[in-house]
């Protein structure tokens, strides 16, 4: 069935929305305030999905997508979106999940503070290996996109895209994933590679040979499959996220992928945490320390915690070797360390997965501590824990929102929360 609509927003999410007979209608690659002509793919009986047919009248926030596999890639759906309207969108998204799903009329959200880059600032790329080719995924499939280059990537991952694709091609592993991060102010990249079966023994000297080579950009490696782990060469990252203040990361573990929107995000918790202050400060979620470290220069004591151990070991020894004061890195599981260790500290800083803070929502406000710093990737999973908390005599006190996602519906919100 075909439709003619009016688009007038971005829903959190890959499409665009329009209405018909009173009915929402979701499609992707359409822009606001455009009209345009569309096929009814999925009909929900309240909404409907749809795939764009035609633009019969270009929006004044349409532009020209700069990657030219944007219509297939599943990556940027939001790359044919003028930045500012990206970003504009971005607040509603978070000012409608709190008040929908967290229950808090009129919350104080303050504009979304833009990417310093909007494309070149990923320092790690995420992909599908399938037939000797890496590359995406194409939206709502599993039908492999190659990928040459990608413009969201730094450029050492860039260049590494065809060096890369050759050595994996060549192993005997049967690999599925393969992970390329750039390794910060060290020289050249990680792989972080996973499999569906086991490692083949072939493989284990290709690989030290590749790491070893120093005309490649690898300096190190991370297989990994069901129940086994290998790793070659240099694995470590090292990233600056405050003036004088470095992070080390474990080769396969998480950190913020927008090295220089990091760096404005780290000063926008230790801002909402610190007020000038020097309070205890217990920080969940923690990692290898992408706060913690900048916190710990003026807090009085910080205690980080992650259930990861080797980011937990790459904090400790961070902490060793830079001998920082009243900085502690604890391995435990969120939920554990709240119900059996914790402290009530002054201020709380969390920084859960997209899924948020799960089970660990209730102990978090049961904890009461004066302040809780909430930073959040998922405004539903944010808004969701918002409620309890709220519920709980706590206040939100503003929303802080940082685009360290350029054309995505992905956003970083710091939320300040006090107790009432």
């Amino acid at each position: 069935m075909e439709v003619e609509l009016f688009i007038d927003s971005l829903a959190f999410g890959r499409a665009a929305v329009g209405r018909l007979d009173g009915r929402v209608i979701f499609v992707e690659g359409a822009a606001p305030g455009e009209r345009i002509r569309a096929s009814i793919r999925r009909d929900h009986g309240s909404y409907a999905e749809a795939d764009l047919i035609e633009v019969l009248e270009p929006g004044s926030v349409r532009v020209v997508p700069p990657c030219p596999i944007v219509d297939t890639c599943g990556g940027c759906p939001w790359q044919h979106i003028d930045y500012q309207a990206q970003l504009s969108a971005k607040q509603r998204a978070i000012i409608d999940a709190i008040e929908r799903i967290g229950g808090i009329d009129s919350p104080n959200v303050l504009e979304v503070t833009p990417s310093p880059q909007t494309l070149g600032y990923r320092n790690r790329l995420s992909l599908r290996f399938e037939r000797g080719r890496i590359g995406f995924y194409q939206a709502r499939s599993n039908s492999l996109v190659p990928v040459a280059d990608c413009l969201l990537a730094e450029s050492r991952i860039r260049q590494a895209l065809p060096e890369v694709e050759r050595f994996v091609a060549r192993l005997k592993t049967d690999i599925n994933r393969v992970e390329i991060a750039t390794r910060g102010l060290l020289p050249g990249i990680v792989l972080a590679l996973q499999s569906k079966g086991r490692l083949r023994h072939a493989d284990t000297l290709a690989t030290r040979e590749m790491v070893e080579d120093p005309t490649t950009a690898v300096r190190g490696a991370v297989l990994s499959g069901r129940g086994w782990q290998r790793q070659w060469g240099e694995i470590g990252r090292r990233f600056e996220v405050a003036d004088g203040v470095r992070v080390e990361l474990p080769g396969a573990s998480f950190g913020q992928v927008n090295t220089a929107g990091n760096r404005l995000l780290v000063a926008k918790v230790v801002d909402a945490a610190l007020q000038g202050k020097a309070p205890r400060v217990l920080e969940l979620f923690a990692g290898a320390g992408n706060f913690s470290f900048a916190l710990a220069r003026s807090a009085a004591r910080v205690i980080a915690v992650d259930e990861d151990r080797s980011a937990i070991e790459a904090g400790r020894r961070a902490v060793e070797d830079a001998r920082v004061p009243g900085l502690r890195f604890v391995a435990a599981a969120a939920k554990t360390y709240l119900e059996r260790d914790a402290e009530r500290p002054d201020v709380l800083v969390v920084d859960p997965p997209r899924s948020g803070l799960g089970d660990a929502v209730t102990p978090v406000a049961l904890l009461q501590p004066g302040r809780i710093v909430y930073v959040s990737c998922n405004p539903p999973t944010l808004a969701r824990d918002l409620r309890v908390l709220s519920e709980h005599g706590y206040r939100l006190l503003q929303a802080d929102p940082i685009d360290l996602f350029p054309h995505t519906f992905h956003v970083e919100t710091v939320c300040t929360l006090e107790l009432t």
